[in-house]
């Protein structure tokens, strides 16, 4: 889409992609004790290309949005294997609140979009299989995408999306600013006891993204504060 890649030395280098690989493929041999070690490499290289993939495409649907509005990205850094969004001058005057809020929804919808294709596609794969493992990768993936990315801390979507809906109802930027704190500290909270609660009940994964969002939220709230 026009948008140039930015690659600085050896940062670039898909480091995420080689270790989740690598941890697909482990889990794979622990499951499938039978199989060859092809056949775990190619389950894990898989699952691998769902996941990051998910990200990807999450970050290209923002790229997609944003020229499609007329307020194009300006370059797609790589780091370890994964995108950063790059705008020389992200609330330039010159943007209006809608294509603020536009170009930042475009990641979310696509988040949902692929949710929805990985739950059609799990129905139609058999309980236990490959290709069910796949789609509940996939799955997973974008069902903490999607939501996550709308939690209102200012390097989220949530963030503009949430600052520049304000703004366009007449908001003035302190008024807006304290309603973002607010809500980050009253999402934060709920998010560090779902965190809890999750930790309660030994599901490690889910309790670490629930705490690590929350605390993200904190922080962003009363960090606000003391400004």
């Amino acid at each position: 889409m026009g948008t140039p890649l930015a690659l600085q030395g050896t940062n670039w280098l898909p480091v995420n992609q080689f270790f989740f690989w690598a941890l697909f493929t482990w889990l794979s041999i622990k499951k499938r004790t039978l199989w060859s070690g092809w056949q775990h490499l190619l389950l894990g290289g898989l699952k691998m290309v769902v996941v990051l993939g998910s990200e990807w495409c999450h970050n290209i649907a923002h790229v997609a949005a944003a020229r499609a509005v007329g307020k194009p990205v300006d370059a797609v850094r790589v780091v370890v294997g994964m995108p950063i969004l790059l705008y020389d001058e992200p609330e330039h005057p010159s943007i209006t609140p809608r294509q603020h809020i536009l170009r930042s929804l475009g990641g979310p919808v696509c988040s949902l979009a692929l949710l929805l294709a990985s739950k059609i596609f799990q129905r139609i794969t058999p309980a236990g299989s490959p290709a069910r493992e796949v789609a509940d990768a996939a799955a997973g993936m974008n069902a903490f995408i999607a939501p996550a990315s709308l939690v209102p801390v200012s390097v989220f979507d949530g963030g503009p999306i949430l600052k520049w809906s304000l703004i366009s109802r007449g908001f003035s930027h302190a008024q807006t600013d304290m309603a973002i704190s607010r809500a980050n500290r009253i999402i934060g909270a709920g998010l560090v006891g779902a965190g809890a609660v999750t930790i309660h009940r030994r599901r490690w994964l889910l309790a670490l993204a629930f705490s690590l969002l929350g605390v993200l939220c904190l922080s962003a709230g009363f960090g606000k504060l003391k400004d």
